[in-house]
């Protein structure tokens, strides 16, 4: 008899004795005692908080909740519904001009809780649907307007060389400052509760089944 023979029906011995990976035995019973999904694993959530790009930053932290029970490749749930997820806001701005279609938006999931465990996920979401909100003319947008009211009134009366052109010139330019206050006046990004996104995990995620 070999040793190495001997050494082979010890690994084998010792192999049959040991759990398997994530599972454990129990009163003759085999149950799971964690669960992996494999990375580009698909998720469905539901924003639970408003966003907005009026008062929200950069860095701002929003709620989520998983929308389905994500399964693992065994048919084992993994993720139950409901679970609460932490999306952070990476970019966010407003659309600070008619020409410009849209504004900044971008959410990253940071962590996902599951039976009351915090796990790190860091999957950014493609893409959330969202409103553009007017902010209406603002306290920047009326002095561009009163700016422009002045420079007509000045050059009014430079060309014209009395009151009157002054005063023509001062509607001429406080109508073009309006229009350019009006072109130029901001409009949010709003995100609002109950928006549904998703995401697709960048690695492999292991849970503990209790």
């Amino acid at each position: 008899m070999s040793k190495s023979w001997l050494l082979g029906v010890l690994a084998l011995g010792l192999a049959a004795c040991a759990p398997a990976a994530g599972k454990e035995e129990v009163g003759g019973t085999v149950v799971r005692t964690r669960f992996t999904l494999a990375s580009g694993t698909q998720v469905g959530a539901t924003i639970q908080d408003a966003l907005s790009s009026r008062t929200n930053h950069v860095g701002d932290m929003l709620r989520a909740t998983v929308n389905s029970d994500i399964k693992d490749a065994q048919g084992y749930i993994a993720i139950p519904a409901g679970s609460v997820l932490a999306l952070r806001v990476v970019k966010l701005a407003p659309a600070t001009n008619k020409s410009q279609a849209d504004g900044r938006l971008a959410l990253t999931v940071s962590t996902v809780t599951v039976r009351g465990q915090v796990y790190e996920v860091n999957a950014p979401i493609a893409s959330t649907p969202h409103t553009l909100v007017g902010r209406g003319v603002t306290a920047g947008e009326v002095e561009k307007a009163g700016g422009g009211a002045v420079i007509g009134a000045v050059a009014g009366r430079v060309i014209g060389g009395d009151t009157k052109g002054a005063v023509i010139g001062g509607a001429v330019g406080g109508a073009t400052g309006t229009a350019v206050a009006i072109h130029f006046a901001s409009r949010d990004v709003v995100v609002t509760p109950g928006t549904r996104v998703a995401f697709s995990l960048g690695q492999a995620l292991t849970v503990s089944a209790r």
